[in-house]
C-alpha cells in the first residue's frame, strides 16, 4: 500500500480502479489542490520506469483535439534548437504524436529504459509509448477516465501530462491549450487560462518549468485530420511541398518551441533530419513513411462539396468524433488508421457552388454514414460576416 498526502491509499488491486475512483472524485469536487494533483503526479510517474533529467531538456505536448501536428513537429524543432527530448504519450483522438509514427514500418514504441537512454544518447529524441515500460499507472487510469467520462478534467489532465515530463527527466514541459468545447482544459478561454496557470504551478512544485500556449481549439490550425492524415502532412513537410495553411501551423510551433527553451528557429534541413534520425534509431523506415503517406493520399476518394455560395464553417468536435465512429477500434500493440479527412477549404473563407470542401478516406461499409456525419459538421453562411474570419495565429503565452 501506498498513502498519498492528500488521504488517499493506493489500492494494491491489478486495476487500481477504486484508487482511480478517489481522485476523480476528489478532482471532480475541486478538492485535489496544487499539492495533491502534484503528489499524485508524482506517484503515476514513479509506477514505471525513470529516464535521466539532462541539461535543456524539453517537450512540447498538447491537451489534444483534431487539427494540430505540434507534438510531432515541435520535438524535432526542440532537439534542431539543441534540447534533447524524451517524449512519452498517449494515442490521441483522432491522432497523436506516438500513434502517427506507429504507422511508420517497423518504428517502436515499446523500448526499456536502457534503449530509451541510448536512443537519446544516438540522436537527442525518443518517442515513447506509456504503458507496461513507463508510467503504466497513467496509462491505466488515462483509460480508466475515457471509460468514465472523466477525460476532460483538468486537474486530472494536468496530473496526468506533469507525470510523463517526470517520468523521461524533462525539465522544460511546453503545453499547447486547445481551449473548445472538446478539450481537457476548459470549454472557453478564460477556463484554460485558468487551468495552464494551474499546470505551471504544480510544474513549479516538482522542480520543472511550465509553459503554455493557448490556442483557440473551436479552430483548425491544418487540413490534415487523422493518423494516416497527419503522417502524410509529416511527409509533405519532409519534402518542402507543403500548402500555405500547413506551412503557417508549423511555422507557429517554431516560435512556440523557441519561447520554450530561447532557441533560434533551425533550418528546416535540420528539423527533419531530426525526424529522420529519430525514425531510424527507433527502428522505423523512412522510406515506409512516404510510401505509406502516398497511399493515404490515394485513398481520398469521396469529396464532399458545397451545394450554396457562401462562408465556410467546421465543427471540429464531430469531425473529431466522426473519424473515431468511421474506424476500427484500435488491437493491443497497434493503433487503426482506417478513417480520415483532409480539409478543402479553410475555415472562414468564402467558397462557391460545387466547390470542394471536404475529402473524406473510409471503408466502404462506413462510407454512408461518415459522409453524413461530415455533411453535419459543416456550416455555410451565406451572409457576409461584419468582419474579416478570425485565424489560429491569436496565442496567449502562459508561463514566461
Amino acid at each position: 500500500m501506498v498513502q498519498l498526502s492528500m488521504g488517499m491509499v493506493l489500492s494494491d488491486d491489478r486495476s487500481g480502479s477504486s484508487s482511480f475512483d478517489r481522485w476523480i472524485l476528489q478532482a471532480r469536487t475541486g478538492t485535489l489542490g496544487n499539492d495533491g494533483i502534484a503528489r499524485l503526479a508524482q506517484t503515476l510517474a514513479a509506477s514505471g520506469a525513470r529516464l535521466k533529467s539532462r541539461d535543456r531538456s524539453a517537450d512540447l505536448a498538447s491537451t489534444g483535439g483534431p487539427g494540430s501536428i505540434s507534438t510531432i513537429w515541435g520535438p524535432a524543432v526542440l532537439v534542431a534548437m539543441g534540447s534533447p527530448v524524451a517524449k512519452l504519450g498517449v494515442p490521441g483522438r483522432p491522432a497523436g504524436g506516438i500513434d502517427v509514427l506507429m504507422q511508420i514500418d517497423g518504428y517502436r514504441s515499446d523500448l526499456d529504459r536502457r534503449a530509451a537512454e541510448e536512443v537519446l544518447d544516438q540522436c537527442g529524441y525518443v518517442h515513447l509509448l506509456a504503458g507496461t515500460g513507463f508510467a503504466p499507472m497513467d496509462a491505466a487510469m488515462f483509460a480508466y477516465r475515457q471509460q468514465a467520462g472523466a477525460q476532460h478534467i483538468p486537474a486530472l489532465a494536468i496530473a496526468s501530462l506533469v507525470s510523463k515530463k517526470i517520468a523521461t527527466g524533462t525539465l522544460n514541459a511546453g503545453l499547447e491549450v486547445r481551449a473548445g468545447p472538446h478539450g481537457n482544459f476548459g470549454a472557453d478561454r478564460i477556463a484554460a487560462v485558468t487551468n495552464a496557470r494551474q499546470y505551471c504551478q504544480v510544474a513549479d512544485l516538482l522542480g520543472l518549468r511550465g509553459v503554455c500556449f493557448i490556442t483557440d481549439g473551436t479552430l483548425f490550425q491544418q487540413p490534415y485530420l487523422g493518423r494516416g492524415e497527419a503522417l502524410l502532412a509529416l511527409s509533405l513537410l519532409l519534402e518542402g511541398r507543403e500548402d500555405d495553411w500547413l506551412g503557417q501551423h508549423v511555422r507557429e510551433c517554431e516560435q512556440w518551441c523557441g519561447t520554450l527553451v530561447n532557441g533560434e528557429r533551425p533550418s528546416r534541413r535540420a528539423v527533419a533530419q531530426a525526424i529522420l534520425d529519430n525514425i531510424a534509431a527507433q527502428g522505423g523506415d523512412a522510406n515506409s513513411l512516404h510510401q505509406r503517406a502516398a497511399i493515404v493520399a490515394s485513398d481520398h476518394r469521396r469529396t464532399v462539396t458545397s451545394t450554396i455560395a457562401g462562408t465556410v464553417h467546421f465543427n471540429p468536435g464531430a469531425l473529431r468524433q466522426a473519424i473515431i465512429a468511421a474506424r476500427r477500434p484500435d488491437s493491443a500493440g497497434t493503433f487503426d488508421d482506417s478513417a480520415g479527412l483532409i480539409l478543402l477549404a479553410r475555415p472562414g473563407s468564402r467558397v462557391s457552388h460545387g466547390q470542394p470542401l471536404v475529402s473524406v478516406r473510409c471503408e466502404d461499409a462506413v462510407s454512408t454514414q461518415l459522409l453524413r456525419d461530415v455533411v453535419a459538421a459543416i456550416m455555410i453562411n451565406q451572409i457576409e460576416p461584419a468582419s474579416d474570419a478570425k485565424d489560429a495565429a491569436g496565442v496567449e503565452v502562459i508561463g514566461v
